[in-house]
């Protein structure tokens, strides 16, 4: 399986890890987080940089015989119910795009080259270029993995800095990145997204709702394909069409989310910039290409996930309190159990030890498994941790 990196022997005993162990039936989020921080300082020119391709750009750096090749970065199993996470700007010429079953992908591109995922990799790239966005601002909001914010001085040379952060981005850390620029974060986004793949793309001052007018209503973040049918049976085509609708009409159809799209609309977005928040949690998880009742395969996988979450943890400067697995079986039913630690760690096999205890404890023998997935929550700042046991010493 891709994600595996490493194992515990099969005859090795586990850690003795003194834990609190509460057995519950809880639904984890792979992606929540603390209530961030804003900045209230005078707003200027909005930059949005949105790496291209991600994935599969840190891939190529390590792999150059793959550039200008179709290629795929993929989650779960090569042989068959895998998904291409990243696609490669030459494998979307034909068709292929994330989120699309690995069997689908091949059949659309014969030649396409897959490539298994490297979450730690690109967890190490992205803090780099972080790191290097923060020499351009201290107002910077993290986005994603691949996507952040600057808000920088409302007198600088907009396009000027935006090619200086591409050209920074390219020569310092060899990726390729894309920059919208505006007066505010929603038509800096936008812009980002029309100016794909590396380009820059300014909106001046002024001109945000004439900038948006004939673009689909789509192109509106927030506005997915039930909302674009919606708006479509009101004759809402285009931003422009989303524009001429009184704000109220908007909020009796869609309650609060209304007021956003009238907003929106019309290039008006007043939300300022983010401080980066921490992960509450992370998780990995691995389909297999065939349902197992293997105990010594799935304590593989765990093992696995602990070493690479881990590394997450480590990158991030956190330790965990909480381990979870997530065990979903052929009929497509899922048990999530987790065990909160008395003592929080980014030891991966202290993680792991957790993962096979609760498998060994939860999983049904007869029952063949789909997927399993390890994940930690309850995360909290290495340094703080040394600091309470310090106060708690003295």
């Amino acid at each position: 399986m891709c994600l595996f990196v490493g194992r515990i022997q099969k005859n090795q005993k586990l850690l003795k890890i003194p834990l609190l162990c509460y057995f519950l039936d809880v639904i984890i989020s792979n992606a929540s987080y603390e209530e961030p921080s804003v900045i209230s300082k005078e707003r200027g020119w909005f930059i949005f940089v949105d790496l291209d391709a991600f994935y599969a750009s840190v891939e190529i750096l390590q792999h150059p015989e793959l550039k200008e090749t179709p290629m795929v970065v993929c989650m779960g199993s090569l042989q068959g119910r895998g998904v291409v996470s990243t696609a490669s700007y030459e494998a979307r010429k034909y068709g292929v795009r994330s989120g699309m079953p690995l069997r689908r992908a091949i059949s659309l591109c014969p030649g396409l080259i897959l490539v298994p995922a490297h979450h730690a990799l690109y967890e190490e790239y992205s803090a780099k270029v972080y790191a290097l966005l923060r020499t351009f601002s201290e107002r910077i909001q993290k986005v994603s993995i691949d996507e952040a914010c600057l808000e920088l001085d409302p007198h600088i040379e907009p396009e000027k800095m935006a090619l200086a952060i591409q050209k920074a981005i390219k020569e310092k850390l060899g990726l390729p990145s894309t920059i919208g620029v505006a007066s505010n974060k929603l038509v800096a986004k936008i812009a980002c997204d029309l100016a794909k793949p590396n380009g820059v793309k300014v909106v001046p001052k002024g001109t945000e709702k004439t900038f948006l007018a004939p673009l689909p209503v789509e192109k509106i973040p927030e506005v997915g394909p039930a909302t674009v049918k919606k708006l479509h049976t009101m004759g809402v085509i285009t931003i422009d069409d989303l524009a001429k609708i009184p704000e109220q009409q908007l909020i009796e159809k869609f309650g609060k989310r209304g007021r956003y799209f009238h907003l929106a609309s019309l290039g008006i977005d007043l939300s300022p910039l983010e401080l980066e928040s921490k992960p509450r949690s992370m998780s990995r998880e691995v389909t297999f290409n065939k349902d197992t009742k293997n105990l010594d395969l799935l304590r593989k996988e765990l093992c696995g996930m602990s070493q690479t979450l881990a590394e997450d943890l480590k990158i991030q400067g956190l330790v965990a309190k909480t381990v979870f697995i997530k065990l979903r079986y052929s009929d497509f039913s899922t048990l999530l159990r987790q065990l909160t630690l008395t003592s929080p760690t980014h030891n991966p096999l202290e993680i792991a030890s957790c993962g096979i205890l609760l498998l060994k404890a939860n999983l049904q023998k007869d029952r063949a498994v789909r997927l399993i997935g390890l994940g930690v929550r309850n995360l909290i700042e290495r340094n703080k941790t040394r600091i309470e046991e310090k106060e708690e010493k003295n």
